[in-house]
């Protein structure tokens, strides 16, 4: 019983003496800490989260002091990089001179910076480093911290429906329409949105300003539609011909309130047709004059690049010209690309007619996919003199008279002559 007791006591005294060695080590260790001094650094925030593009972004840090040394020249320095920068409202050194001891539960210091996020930052997740230096051995210690930036945050446009009228544009056309459909599939609103369609070579607006268009307000995820009038010039092939619409916007959340330009490609298709020239023109006679009935010949050339029907030609008199007509128009038929057709119109010209180059007015008709397609041209008709006249025929009663008193002068003269004559 003895013997138990005498054991159970030296456990109780090596319990006793491993907790006291314990203790002790314990507090060897809080004595070396309470004479060590370092920095705990915390990111509080940033402002906004995530950190948007073209913006500035507020950072925060707490800064807590452990230990009761004395840290002089204390010192931070944020070093950045893409996409982040300092402009002239901040710099990346700061410092905050010397701390005596712990900090209290309440006491800490606030670190803040305000950083510039390109414009065309991608979102993702970058790391940015804080460098802090002091007094103790010399030494730095750097922190890296997570900042996100989030999707951009702005209007987005692409080009919707184009819708022509008509359907199909056509070369030597006015007054064609163009609807233009404006998408904003962006996640911002675009305000006094403006658009001015830049034609290519060969088109131009129908009037002033009919290549322009205002749009207002264009809301995130919706759209809006221009209208458009050009015209197209006759020397326009079958083939698509890229404008440019270029869009002038400002962004709802500008506190610049900066007009932004942005030009989209668009693609203007033009249908080939049908098209006419004049290749030859004769006459028969060759020679037109007054009191003429005259054949007027005419080769007729698809220029186009589409096959025409029913191809005609159809003369078109003007009140001051001397012509009559008989036949004042023809039909040629069916023309392929490069092919040519003959038409006859036949007329008569006025006696009378002034000596001049007459410019006569002719209409080629055809019809293509179901539509009817005119084209204008102009010949001249050149009326010479005819063979110079008499003076008879220009005055045949003074004529007729002459020739009485001419007559009756010879037939009184041959009978005085008889009659003397007679008398000797």
């Amino acid at each position: 019983m003895q013997k138990e007791n005498n054991t159970l006591r030296k456990q109780i005294f090596m319990i006793i003496l491993i907790f006291t060695l314990c203790l002790s080590f314990t507090n060897i260790a809080v004595a070396d800490d309470y004479d060590f001094a370092y920095l705990d650094i915390t990111l509080l925030n940033q402002d906004p989260d995530p950190a948007e593009q073209g913006e500035y972004l507020d950072l925060r840090w707490k800064i807590v002091k452990n230990g009761n040394e004395v840290m002089e020249d204390i010192t931070f320095n944020l070093e950045l990089e893409y996409p982040f920068f300092f402009d002239k409202i901040d710099n990346a050194e700061k410092k905050i001179g010397s701390w005596n001891s712990y900090s209290d539960d309440d006491e800490y210091y606030t670190l803040h910076y305000k950083v510039r996020v390109d414009e065309d930052a991608l979102e993702d997740t970058y790391d940015m480093k804080l460098k802090i230096t002091h007094d103790i051995d010399g030494l730095y210690t750097t922190r890296d911290f997570e900042i996100e930036v989030g999707d951009k945050t702005e209007p987005e446009f692409v080009l919707g429906t184009l819708v022509t009228s008509p359907i199909k544009l056509l070369a030597d056309t006015d007054e064609n329409q163009l609807q233009v459909t404006l998408e904003n599939i962006g996640d911002e609103n675009a305000e006094t949105v403006k658009v001015e369609l830049e034609l290519p070579e060969g088109f131009s607006a129908t009037y002033g300003y009919s290549t322009r268009a205002n749009l207002g307000t264009i809301n995130a995820g919706s759209s809006g539609v221009s209208t458009f009038y050009i015209d197209l010039d006759e020397t326009i092939t079958q083939g698509n011909y890229e404008g440019v619409l270029s869009v002038h916007y400002k962004e709802a959340n500008d506190d610049n309130n900066e007009y932004k330009i942005l030009k989209l490609p668009l693609d203007i298709p033009v249908n080939g047709k049908p098209m006419f020239s004049i290749e030859s023109v004769k006459t028969i006679p060759e020679k037109v004059q007054e009191g003429n009935d005259v054949k007027l010949l005419l080769t007729v050339k698809n220029t186009g690049t589409k096959e025409a029907e029913s191809v005609s030609i159809r003369a078109f008199k003007e009140s001051s010209q001397p012509f009559e007509f008989e036949e004042k128009s023809d039909f040629i038929g069916k023309l392929k690309p490069g092919e040519t057709g003959e038409a006859v119109i036949k007329f008569s010209v006025e006696n009378g007619a002034n000596v001049k180059t007459y410019l006569l007015d002719l209409e080629v008709r055809s019809i293509y996919n179901n539509e009817v397609i005119t084209e204008n041209e102009v010949i001249p008709i050149k009326v010479q003199n005819g063979e110079e006249k008499g003076f008879f025929s220009k005055s045949p009663v003074i004529g007729t008279l002459i020739i009485i008193l001419i007559v009756g002068l010879g037939l009184g003269g041959y009978y005085l002559f008889r009659k003397r004559k007679e008398n000797k």
